[in-house]
Order: C-alpha cells, then structure tokens, then sequence
C-alpha cells in the first residue's frame, strides 16, 4: 500500500527534475545558436556588435522555449520512464500491481498545471519579449519600423515619404475587405522636424501600386478647412503585402489581450484568423503538452524488455516530430482560414490523447495475452 501511493508521487518528481534540466539544456543550446547566427545577421548590416546580439538572443530565448515546449516535455517524459526500467521500478510497480495509469495521473495532472499556469502566466511574458525582440531586430538589423497599429481609435499607419524625408500618420476607423479600402480616414502630414503640416480627411482611401487614392477629401491647414476635392493621389512607397507583414503578429500579444485585440480587429474590418487560432492553441496548450506524456507511455514497456535504447528513444522522437509536425500544419490551416480555429487548435491534442491511449491500452492487452 505504501509503494502504491509513493511510487507516483515519486514518478512525478522525477518528472519534474527531468523537465527542467532538459528546459536547461535546450534554453543553453537555443541561445548559443541565436547568438551565433544574429552576430552574423548583425556583422552584416553594421559593425560587430556582441551587446546588441545578447540582447536580441536573450529577448528571443523565452519565445523560442514556449515553441518547443512540447518535445522538451517528451524527452523528460521518456527520460523519467527510461530511468524508471533502468532501476527496475517499473517491474516493481508491476509486481506491486501499480498499472500504467495509476503512475500517469500524477504526472499528466502536474503537465496540466505546468501547462495551465504557461498559458496563463508565462505566456504574458513571454509575449512581451517577443515583442520587443520583433522591435529590436527590425530596427538594428533591418532597419524598419512598425507600420500598423490596431486600437480602439482604429487602425493606424505610418508612411514615409523619401523624396523631402517628411511622413504622414493615417488613421482610418474601418477597412472594407470586399472593396478593399479604408474608410473614414485622417492623414497626419509631418515635416521632417516633426512639425503638423496639412491634415487630409477622406471618406475613402485606396492602396495602388506607388500612390494612395483619396476620394472626397477635406483639406485642412492650420487647423482650419481650406479646400475639398474629389480625387487626390498621394505616392507612397507602403504596399499591401508591408501592411500584412507589420500586423501586430499573435505570438507578440498576451493570452489576456488576444480576445480584446480580435474584437477591435473584427470592429475594424480585419477577421484576425491568425489570433483567433492563436488564442485557441493557447488554450488547447495543457493538454497538448500533456499529450506529450501519453506519448511516451508506451514505450516504457519496451524499456523494461531491455531493447535498443537508442532505437526506443529514436522512435519516441519521431513519434513526437510527427505529432508537432502535424500541429504546426493544422495551425496554419486554421491561421489562413482553410479551417476553423477551434478545430485548428483542438485536433492535435485530442489525437495525440486517443492514440496514446489507444497504444497504452493495446501493450496492456498483449501483456495479458
């Protein structure tokens, strides 16, 4: 009785132990290989700068983490059940009549919370330095500055013009994806010192090739209408595929805002399929991650048989390389539209379970045979 109830509290610290030293471990790997290839990046547009490249390194670590949280739970997951067979503890749990599930429901509910306080917690900050990561590197390295802003004042843009070095802040409160052109939209015209110039208020506003087309434009100087017209072109040297790109991108906002910034995309004419996929993966996460430890469950028959480690912990990889692999082709099914965020977000996890628990139930079957 004693062994029953210890045995998979014991399991799950041993889980835990493993799950950060592989966090370690692949954190110590990922920012090293950052490192190198953004000094590389940075030696290339400006003089070598190893300050500016551990930031950038540093600032990108925890996003990376979170992308890849799923196998550095397997190979924890496997690590624990291969030094389980190791010292024979499973043959003992066996013997103690410890079946597979009872030594999993401690470790699936403790991914559970790890994953839960992740999304919850973790996630936020993680969000924040991505963010600042984007920031940095399109400023340092390739010398952009973001270009659209998302509020509940609608959407804003800033465009440059090159030939007098001047630019213009564009506030539109609506962006009709049928006809594809903004509505109800302000240009802030600035001089180079910053100085308000000219203000131009246009009922529409069309994106060509090298110039913005203005319809039913009021112009104002000095804070006082001094001319309408019915058409204006302004060049521009934005295009549409900028404007996509520099879209706030939904691993830089936190899990507590995504359902306010979809509402106010939405509001403004965007269908923000990306955040609303985001925000479903999100909350899908826990148990994703805990599918990771179903997983692995199986293989820990083959352990106590003593078979080719290698070969065990190889397929176990594989096994979870497919699995990510498959979620990050869902993902960008449901983030381009071709099917439903929920559906995006939830089928990965929810096979994973059912086929994990299907091989549990199947090597349980043939040990009985």
């Amino acid at each position: 009785m004693r062994v029953n109830n210890l045995l998979p509290i014991y399991f799950s610290k041993n889980l835990f132990k493993n799950l950060i030293f592989c966090l370690f471990a692949a954190g110590f790997f990922i920012f090293i290989i950052d490192l190198i290839e953004l000094s590389r990046r940075i030696t290339k547009t400006n003089d070598s700068d190893l300050l500016l490249a551990i930031e950038l390194a540093i600032l990108k670590l925890p996003g990376m983490i979170l992308e890849i949280l799923p196998f550095i739970i397997l190979f924890a997951s496997l690590s624990t059940f291969f030094y389980f067979a190791k010292r024979s503890e499973l043959i003992v749990a066996r013997a103690s009549g410890i079946s597979i599930w009872h030594l999993l429901i401690p470790g699936v509910s403790l991914i559970l919370i790890i994953g839960f306080l992740t999304t919850i917690l973790i996630q936020p900050l993680v969000a924040i330095s991505t963010y600042k990561f984007k920031e940095l590197e399109a400023k340092s390295i390739r010398g952009q500055t973001s270009l659209i802003t998302i509020t509940e004042n609608g959407l804003w843009l800033k465009d440059t013009d090159l030939d007098n070095n001047s630019y213009r802040i564009i506030n539109s409160l609506g962006f009709d994806r049928n006809e594809n052109y903004l509505e109800n939209v302000i240009f802030f015209n600035h001089s180079e010192s910053g100085q308000l110039i000219s203000r131009y208020d246009a009922d529409k506003v069309f994106l060509k090739t090298n110039y913005w087309k203005l319809e039913n434009i009021w112009i104002y100087k000095n804070f006082e209408k001094v001319e309408f017209l019915e058409n204006k072109e302004i060049s521009t040297n934005l295009t549409a595929e900028q404007i996509q790109e520099n879209f706030a991108p939904p691993e830089t906002i936190s899990f507590w805002n995504l359902p306010e910034f979809i509402k106010i995309a939405q509001n403004a004419g965007f269908a923000a399929t990306k955040h609303k996929t985001e925000f479903q993966s999100l909350l899908a996460l826990p148990f994703f991650l805990s599918s990771m430890l179903i997983i692995a469950a199986p293989f820990s028959d083959r352990f106590i048989r003593s078979e080719s480690v290698n070969n065990l912990i190889l397929a176990g990889v594989i096994s979870g390389l497919i699995l990510y692999t498959f979620s990050n082709v869902i993902y960008a099914f449901g983030a381009s539209g071709n099917i439903g965020p929920i559906l995006s977000a939830w089928s990965p996890p929810i096979l994973a379970i059912l086929l994990g628990i299907s091989a549990i139930i199947y090597k349980i079957g043939r040990a009985h045979v």
